[in-house]
């Protein structure tokens, strides 16, 4: 208990939620690692001069997130820190980690301007060979990678590849290109890493990823962008909700 940092009682932000920031944290940096047991309740709120209600209210919130869960006769747990991405959510990779409030780091950012490949000219429904902007990612909450990214855009909008990307894509290309994208057909398959993949991944070569290849159309529904992502598999998880039509 000595070694986990103490909360500020002065400070304007309420103390569950710098708890919570703080539990974050130290899942985050492997203070608390995977299938440890997580500190009395008791112990914790007396580390820290809080209420149990007001620790129990920060710990909901990451069991909510899945970084934590309750184990009857058992305690709490901390879990597989995966990230839990919605199949209805497909805008920037920047604005659902902001959404979940999951601070992550760009490992690399490279801006090429290629000539279209046969897939790439297909999905963009362009002229094979004609050049296009190309934005490759490595992005991750912590040091290790945890998804690669490759998009390609087309040439109708404009890029030049000297545009600013550390700012959101579509917020770019909305504001910069008045480019305003509107749909996403997608498709999504677990696959074996290959050589290129496993090591901008850093995993083994076969080690599942998914692998998730979507066109982004405008109201038009005229490409703007082919992109595909590698995500390692054992931090990211897909969920879905449907609701069954009336009958």
């Amino acid at each position: 208990m000595t070694k986990i940092p103490l909360l500020d009682h002065d400070s304007k932000i309420p103390l569950h939620q710098q708890a919570e920031e703080l539990l974050r944290k130290l899942i985050r940096e492997d203070f608390f690692r995977e299938g440890d047991i997580f500190p009395k309740e008791t112990d914790l709120a007396k580390r820290w001069s809080i209420s149990r209600n007001t620790l129990r209210m920060a710990i909901a919130n990451l069991v909510k997130d899945g970084l934590l869960e309750r184990k009857k006769r058992y305690g709490t747990v901390v879990k597989k820190k995966k990230i839990t991405t919605n199949l209805d959510n497909w805008y920037s990779f920047t604005h659902e980690m902001e959404d979940k409030g999951i601070p992550f780091k760009t490992l690399k950012n490279k801006v090429s301007v290629a000539k279209a490949g046969e897939e790439v000219a297909k999905m963009l429904q362009t002229e094979p060979e004609q050049p296009v902007v190309c934005l490759e990612r490595i992005r991750s909450t912590e040091k290790s990678p945890m998804v690669y990214f490759e998009s390609f855009f087309h040439p109708r909008i404009g890029l030049t590849g000297k545009e600013n990307f550390d700012r959101p894509l579509y917020e770019m290309l909305d504001a910069d290109f008045h480019v305003v994208p509107v749909y996403s057909q997608e498709e999504i398959k677990a696959i074996g890493a290959d050589e290129k993949i496993a090591g901008l991944l850093k995993v083994k070569k076969g080690s599942p990823v998914l692998e998730r290849r979507r066109i982004v159309l405008d109201a038009s529904r005229k490409p703007l962008e082919f992109n595909i992502c590698w995500y390692r598999s054992d931090c990211f998880t897909y969920s879905i909700e449907l609701k069954r039509p009336h009958l």
